[in-house]
C-alpha cells in the first residue's frame, strides 16, 4: 500500500485539470473546465473539472474523482499503478507501508502489465537494430533518410527496425528472460504448426503506435523488400492494451496541438503524419489506411469538433471512401477536405511544397464536405437528369447525418445552387432522409431532456431522495460540513461519531457508508480528517461519490432556484438535517426490528407474551426518539 501522506502529496502536485487535459479539451467555464466526458457518449458538454477541490465529475454517467481515479479509468489501470505512474510524471516520490495490496493486482491488470514491458522490451530491440546493425542502418535507416526523416524526428516517433530473420526477436527476448506466453499475448510472435514460434514483423522498418498516454501499444511494420508477396504493412493484432478501432495513429504527438488549434488534419498513413509534424503541422493524425469507426471518431471529438480530412490525389480512391465520411456528420463533427492534385499525398507534397507552402495550400483549398462531394459527384452529369438525381440523394443522404436544422438549412440552400435544381424541393426530400434517421431511443430522449435543462441553466434530475439515500447523506454532512461547529462544545465531526458510538441502533447498509464509518470511527480521536480524506480515498467509488457531492454543491445556480419550488440551503440547516438524518436512521431500525419481531409471531411454540413486551419495548424508544426531536411518527398497534 502507499502511505496516505505521499498519496496526499501526489494529488496536490498531479493537476486533474492536467491530467484530466490529456484526454480531454477542456474549455474554461468561471473556476471550473467543462468538455465532452470521456466515459460515455454525449453531444453537449456535462463533465466537469474542478482544480480548487482537485475533482471530475460527469453529471451525465455519474462518474467523478481525482487525477490517480481518472487514469485507472481512462487507461483501466490499478490503483497502485496509475498512481506509480503520475509520480512517475510529475516527480514524486511514493513511500510505500511495505504491506502491498495484492487484491488490486488483478489477473487482468498483471497480464496488462507484463505485454507493457514486452512492448517496451521490443521498442528497444527494434531501434538498437536501426542504428546498430549493418541491416538496419544499410535498409532501415537509408528508407528514412529517403524519406526526409531528420534524426530528431526519428528518435521522436521511437522508428525501428526488425531483422529478416525468422525469429531474431524471439531469440533475444528468451536470453533476457521474457516468455513465449507473453511474447504471443503482446502480438510480436506467432506459433508454428511445429510448435515453434516466428516472428510477426521481420524485415520491415518499425512505427510503433502510441496511446493517449504516450505508452507504446502497438507496432506497424512496412515490409522493405518488393519480392515477397506479404502484405505492404502488418499491424499488431488485438491484445489488452491495443483496440484498433479506439486508436488512431499520431493522436498522442497531435493532441495538445489539436486542443490548441481546435482542429484536425486527418490523413491515411504512417509517414504522412511524421512529415506534417516534421514541418510544424503537428495537429495532424492517420486512420491507417482503414475505414474510420466510431471509437476513432469519439476519440477526435474529445479534444475538437472540427476535423479537415485530407485526401490524396486519387478521385476512384475518394469516392470509395465518401461514405465513411457520413459517420463523422452523424457524430456532430464539423467536417471539411482538402483533395491534393492528382498522384500526391499529404508526405509527398509537403515535402514538394515545404511547410509554409503546404499549410497555405491546405488553408487555400479546404472546403465544406457537402460541398466538396457535390462538385464530386455531379461532375459531367450535366446532361444525365437520372444519374444527376441519384447522385443529388446520395449528397442528401449525407446532409441529413447533420442534427443541427439550422446547418442543414444554410447547406441545403447552398446545394440547390450548386445543383441548379429547386431549394424547397430538396429541403422536402431532406425532410424524408432526416425523419428516417431519427428513430428515437430512451437515450436520444434522454440526451434531449439533458440539453433543455441545461438551456434553462438548471441541473437535470437524477434520483430522487429516498430512505435508501439516507446513509449517503449522512456521509455527505461529515463530508461537508465535518469542520464546522455543532454547538460551543463540540463540532460536527465530533457530535455524529460520539452519536453513533452510543447508539448502537445504527448500521449502514451501503457498503461504501460502511466502508467510511468504520474507517472514521477507527481514528475518531484525530478529529475530523478533511475533505481530503474523501477525495484522496484508495477506493475509487468513495472518490467518485465525493467527487459528485461537492461537484453538485457548487454547481447550484440561481435558475435553479427559480425553477424549483423549495431548494434546502445547507449552509443555514446543516445542524437540523444532521440531527433529523440520525432520528431517520434510528427510526429505520426501529421499524425493521418491529416488522422482524411482527413476523416472529406467526412462528410455531413462540412466547407470545415475550414478543409484545419487545414491541411495547421498541414502540416506547420510538415515541421517545420522536418526542425528543420534536417528530411525530406511527406506531404499532
Amino acid at each position: 500500500m502507499i502511505a496516505p501522506n505521499s498519496i496526499e502529496q501526489l494529488l496536490n502536485v498531479a493537476a486533474v485539470e492536467e491530467v484530466v487535459g490529456d484526454y480531454v479539451s477542456l474549455k474554461k467555464a468561471g473556476s471550473r473546465y467543462k468538455g465532452l466526458c470521456p466515459f460515455h457518449d454525449e453531444k453537449t458538454p456535462s463533465f466537469v473539472v474542478s482544480p480548487t477541490i482537485g475533482i471530475y465529475k460527469c453529471f451525465g454517467c455519474q462518474k467523478g474523482g481525482n487525477s490517480i481515479n481518472f487514469l485507472m479509468e481512462m487507461e483501466n489501470m490499478s490503483y497502485v499503478e496509475a498512481a506509480k505512474t503520475l509520480a512517475k510524471k510529475y516527480g514524486i516520490e511514493l513511500i510505500e507501508t511495505g504491506k502491498a495490496d495484492t487484491d488490486e493486482y488483478k489477473a487482468s491488470q498483471k497480464l496488462r502489465e507484463n505485454i507493457q514491458v514486452v512492448l517496451e522490451f521490443a521498442h528497444q530491440f527494434f531501434t538498437e537494430n536501426l542504428y546498430e546493425s549493418e541491416e538496419g542502418k544499410t535498409v532501415g535507416l537509408s528508407y528514412f533518410k529517403e524519406r526526409g526523416f531528420t534524426n530528431t524526428t526519428m528518435e521522436k516517433w521511437g522508428l525501428g527496425y526488425s531483422p529478416g530473420a525468422w525469429d531474431a526477436l524471439t531469440k533475444k527476448a528468451v536470453e533476457q528472460g521474457y516468455t513465449l506466453e507473453n511474447l504471443e499475448l503482446a502480438g510480436l510472435i506467432r506459433k508454428k504448426e511445429d510448435g515453434g514460434y516466428f516472428d510477426l514483423f521481420r524485415n520491415r522498418v518499425i512505427f510503433p503506435i502510441y496511446g493517449v498516454a504516450g505508452k507504446i501499444i502497438a507496432f506497424a511494420g512496412r515490409k522493405m523488400t518488393s519480392t515477397d508477396n506479404a502484405p505492404k504493412y502488418v499491424n499488431s493484432p488485438e491484445t489488452e492494451l491495443y483496440k484498433k478501432s479506439d486508436i488512431l495513429y499520431g493522436v498522442y504527438h497531435a493532441k495538445n496541438a489539436i486542443k490548441a488549434k481546435s482542429k484536425v488534419y486527418l490523413t491515411e498513413g504512417y509517414t504522412d503524419v511524421i512529415t506534417l509534424n516534421q514541418n510544424g503541422i503537428e495537429n495532424v493524425v492517420a486512420s491507417s489506411g482503414t475505414a474510420l469507426t466510431i471509437g476513432q471518431i469519439r476519440l477526435i471529438r474529445r479534444f475538437t469538433h472540427d476535423i479537415t480530412v485530407v485526401y490524396d490525389g486519387d478521385k476512384a480512391g475518394i469516392k470509395a471512401s465518401l461514405r465513411g465520411i457520413n459517420l463523422l456528420l452523424a457524430e456532430d463533427l464539423n467536417v471539411r477536405v482538402v483533395p491534393l492534385p492528382e498522384g500526391e499525398d499529404p508526405d509527398s507534397y509537403c515535402q514538394k511544397l515545404g511547410s509554409e507552402g503546404f499549410q497555405e495550400y491546405l488553408d487555400k483549398n479546404e472546403e465544406n464536405f457537402i460541398f466538396f462531394k457535390a462538385r464530386l459527384l455531379l461532375e459531367g452529369l450535366e446532361n444525365d437528369p437520372i444519374r444527376k438525381t441519384e447522385a443529388v440523394r446520395d449528397i442528401l443522404d449525407s446532409l441529413a447525418e447533420i442534427r443541427d436544422p439550422l446547418k442543414r438549412n444554410a447547406l441545403n440552400t447552398e446545394l440547390a445552387r450548386i445543383c441548379g435544381m429547386d431549394e424547397a424541393l430538396l429541403a422536402t426530400e431532406l425532410q424524408k432522409l432526416v425523419k428516417g434517421k431519427s428513430v428515437h431511443t430512451g437515450k436520444d430522449i434522454l440526451e434531449e431532456l439533458k440539453q433543455i435543462t441545461e438551456a434553462a441553466g438548471v441541473d437535470m434530475p437524477t434520483e430522487p431522495f429516498t430512505d435508501e439515500n439516507q446513509e449517503r447523506a449522512f456521509l455527505r454532512l461529515i463530508l461537508l460540513y465535518g469542520d464546522k461547529k455543532f454547538d460551543e462544545e463540540k463540532g460536527i465531526f465530533e457530535f455524529a461519531m460520539q452519536e453513533l458510538a452510543n447508539d448502537s441502533l445504527i448500521q449502514f447498509n451501503d457498503p461504501i457508508c460502511s466502508l467510511l464509518v468504520s474507517e472514521l470511527m477507527a481514528n475518531i480521536e484525530a478529529g475530523f480528517p478533511g475533505q481530503s480524506f474523501f477525495t484522496g480515498h484508495p477506493v475509487p467509488e468513495v472518490v467518485s461519490w465525493a467527487a459528485g457531492v461537492l461537484s453538485t454543491v457548487h454547481e447550484l445556480s440561481k435558475a435553479y432556484e427559480e425553477n424549483y419550488i423549495h431548494v434546502t440551503h445547507e449552509d443555514d440547516n446543516y445542524k437540523q438535517d444532521l440531527v433529523g438524518i440520525f432520528v431517520h436512521l434510528r427510526r429505520k431500525k426501529l421499524d425493521s426490528l418491529i416488522r422482524e419481531t411482527i413476523e416472529g409471531l406467526k412462528k410455531e411454540g413462540v412466547d407470545i407474551d415475550e414478543v409484545f413486551l419487545k414491541l411495547e419495548y421498541l414502540n416506547d424508544v420510538q415515541k421517545r426518539i420522536a418526542a425528543e426531536l420534536g417528530n411525530a411518527v406511527f406506531t404499532i398497534n
